[in-house]
């Protein structure tokens, strides 16, 4: 990281993870009025308390779904769908019943540096062997406050508290420790966190069923990582680089390889292994929301 950070955000969620339905009653009321979370009667509108009701519009921003807008240079902020992405999505899975959907939702997340920094650094800079939660909370303090402008504090507890979120969103509901813990997060499916086969008081990151996660997720994730005028990337940094499908799906050189392949073989990508290159490169110029589009009407038909 070039720049130090003056200040981050923690327990932006208000102390919740977003639940089932959350998210899709949230774009459908904002797509009828961007002003929704201005309103007194937001509350009633949602169905859900005040704290829920910031946790929504954290999550809403933070999955990339949703971005402010100020009013003429005033204080009062919209909030309007993302234009390649929240509207993408607003349109052909607004029930978010497709877990492609919910990769990519991942996906935004992990990369939301502003937003979501404990998120980035667990899975772009934390190993995932056999860690406790105090192994996750004490890392993940070492690497931000390295990331930190010197003299800049952030709130341990507010940390320890997005660390257990982490966990809570990703670990499936009947592993969780606490009991009470039934109202889990749709991304519990995803497969990235388990419980560790050798210490049931530690966790482990593990890669999802390949069957879970399509191929045009992975292409997503690569092309939002390219640079613009560029059309390739070394495997390397596919497995490496912050925010790329190594680190956000935690695959492995060999994973990394079979889904290279599967794009090859789809046409998608063409792949140069000779003289240790290594290289990918995109057949066409994929806009990530092409991706996204293409996924998704190929996904009606089927």
């Amino acid at each position: 990281m070039k720049d130090k950070l003056k200040k981050v955000t923690l327990k932006g969620n208000a102390s919740f993870n977003f639940r089932e339905g959350w998210l899709r009653k949230g774009m459908r009321c904002i797509a009828q009025d961007p002003m929704l979370f201005t309103r007194d009667n937001v509350m009633e509108q949602l169905g859900v308390g005040s704290k829920m009701v910031s946790s929504i519009r954290f999550w809403l921003k933070a999955c990339g779904l949703c971005e402010e807008k100020y009013i003429n240079n005033s204080r009062a902020r919209e909030l309007y769908l993302t234009e390649n992405f929240g509207e993408i999505v607003f349109q052909y899975d607004p029930y978010f019943d497709d877990i492609f959907t919910l990769f990519i939702l991942h996906y935004h997340i992990v990369s939301n540096q502003a937003l979501c920094i404990v998120w980035n650094i667990f899975f772009n800079e934390f190993s995932g062997i056999d860690f406790t939660k105090e192994d996750l909370v004490s890392m993940c303090s070492n690497l931000l406050q390295k990331k930190m402008e010197e003299g800049a504090t952030f709130s341990e507890e507010s940390l320890k508290s997005d660390c257990d979120y982490i966990l809570k969103m990703y670990l499936s509901p009947t592993k969780i420790d606490d009991p009470e813990e039934n109202l889990h997060c749709p991304l519990t499916v995803l497969g990235l966190i388990d419980k560790s086969p050798s210490d049931n008081k530690a966790y482990i990151k593990t890669s999802p069923v390949t069957d879970l996660l399509d191929k045009l997720a992975v292409l997503y994730v690569i092309s939002m990582n390219i640079p613009e005028g560029r059309n390739s990337v070394s495997i390397r940094d596919l497995e490496n680089a912050p925010n790329n499908i190594g680190h956000v799906f935690n695959l492995n050189r060999v994973k990394i390889n079979e889904y290279l392949d599967e794009l090859r073989v789809a046409g998608y990508v063409t792949i140069n292994r000779t003289a240790g290159l290594d290289m990918v490169y995109l057949n066409n110029k994929y806009k990530p929301s092409d991706i996204l589009i293409e996924y998704y009407k190929k996904a009606q038909m089927r």
